[in-house]
């Protein structure tokens, strides 16, 4: 098992590697919409969304991957009715045709103190 790390997308504040890569599968670690270098959220879902993919992005690149290697993703919303709509949006823009298997729930706290994040996303790539 391989941690990714890249100084291009937020890094965890506790233990937890931004990404692993193991026998060509790689896990993303849960995953937010703030922006790396100010460590501030947007304050519209959409730019928080489309942050959240810039963020992936990055994290995929670091590992040797790109969007077309995710196969599947969990997203967690805080408000899922209000906010899903919009997320969808940037969804379809950032895999384009590729449809990896997802999941979407509602929750009411990410744990993170002083913070009031729309999304979080957890994703498994495989890049053979």
């Amino acid at each position: 098992m391989r941690p990714v790390h890249t100084e291009a997308a937020p890094s965890h504040t506790g233990p937890v590697p931004q990404a692993v890569v193991s026998g060509g599968w790689i896990f993303v670690s849960a995953l937010f919409g703030t922006h790396p270098e100010s460590g501030r959220r947007p304050d519209d879902a959409r730019t928080e969304a489309d942050q959240l993919f810039t963020n992936l992005t990055e994290i995929l690149a670091a590992a040797g991957a790109s969007p077309d290697h995710v196969v599947r993703a969990g997203i967690f919303m805080r408000d899922l009715r209000r906010d899903r709509p919009v997320f969808n949006e940037a969804w379809v823009d950032y895999f384009g045709s590729h449809r990896p298997a997802r999941s979407a729930v509602e929750v009411s706290d990410f744990g993170r103190a002083d913070d009031d994040c729309r999304f979080m996303l957890e994703v498994v790539a495989h890049k053979p």
